[in-house]
């Protein structure tokens, strides 16, 4: 098991039912059989499974497993110790492996970027995703942006064709790490609460280091609007954050000492990849000035011209 200690896993009570770890698609799922017989096996080890696995057994897995593993595996994610955090209000934390094991396991994670803080939940896990927006009271018609950690990861999440993957990456090379997310269209994995049904996808590798490190040591593709109320200013620390969504079940990273967050302080600009028409569609004013934008936008595009 991904992030498990080969002590700890040699001494899991693991019921014959339950095969190796596959790969399906994007993910890793567990095949499962609940029966009588395994049940108390099962739950010591879908509750370590829940808290610890770095692909948190995303939905589609589940409904691999049946709608008896999911409910049972949904119940028992709500015990595990690590989602503690639901029956009180939000936290405060300082280390990154806490963050980052809470995305895996399901929970809300509020961190810093170079823009604003962004409420994050693991962009394959639908029950988290909704989360987000029950905690923000945001419409579901607002599609939310998905943080990754490098620009490779950001590729698998979108489907292009050649040459609009070449406009994308010509982004990306003048962008990226930055304030800058692109728009093209989603995979079929990702929840239609992502994308707000459009089919579409924003994708964003932030400038600021820590978000990266974190996005890293989580090993999952991070949906993350703005850490506020919807309508609210958006946050630019962590006491912002907490004084606007402290009363929910979220954790909240604080900066490092002497490390200055939000220095962009605006959301990212948004830009789509037009891939029929060669072209690239401002959607969104933001975080990288106009000028630098324009010129930035032209250098993509020539870069992909000549590729």
């Amino acid at each position: 098991l991904p992030g498990v200690p080969a002590s700890a896993a040699a001494a899991l009570p693991l019921p014959p039912e339950i095969g190796d770890a596959q790969r399906i698609g994007r993910c890793r799922a567990v095949s499962v059989k609940l029966t009588a017989a395994t049940r108390k096996s099962m739950e010591s080890t879908l509750l370590l499974i829940a808290a610890t696995s770095s692909l948190a057994l995303m939905p589609c897995c589940m409904r691999r497993c049946g709608p008896g593993a999911a409910r049972a595996l949904h119940a028992l994610r709500a015990r595990s110790p690590l989602m503690s955090t639901a029956a009180g209000r939000g936290r405060y934390v300082d280390s990154l492996d806490e963050a980052a094991l809470a995305l895996r396991s399901g929970g809300l994670v509020a961190f810093p970027t170079e823009t604003v803080y962004g409420l994050g939940a693991h962009a394959f896990d639908e029950d988290a995703v909704a989360r987000i927006f029950a905690t923000k009271g945001r419409p579901r018609t607002d599609p939310l942006i998905v943080h990754v950690a490098a620009a490779a990861e950001a590729e698998r999440l979108v489907l292009l064709g050649p040459a609009g993957l070449e406009l994308m990456r010509g982004l990306a090379a003048e962008f990226w790490p930055g304030p800058l997310t692109i728009v093209a269209p989603a995979v079929a994995e990702l929840p239609a609460a992502v994308t707000a049904g459009s089919g579409f996808v924003g994708v964003r590798c932030p400038a600021h280091a820590p978000a990266r490190a974190l996005l890293r040591a989580a090993a999952v593709p991070v949906a993350a609007p703005s850490a506020n109320r919807f309508g609210h200013v958006s946050p630019t620390s962590a006491e912002h954050v907490m004084a606007d969504l402290g009363a929910h079940p979220i954790l909240v990273l604080r900066a490092a000492p002497g490390e200055a967050p939000c220095g962009v302080g605006i959301e990212s600009t948004v830009v789509k990849v037009d891939e029929a028409g060669g072209a690239l569609v401002l959607l969104r004013r933001g975080g990288v000035p106009r000028r630098r934008s324009r010129a930035g936008s032209r250098a993509a595009a020539r870069r992909s011209a000549c590729a």
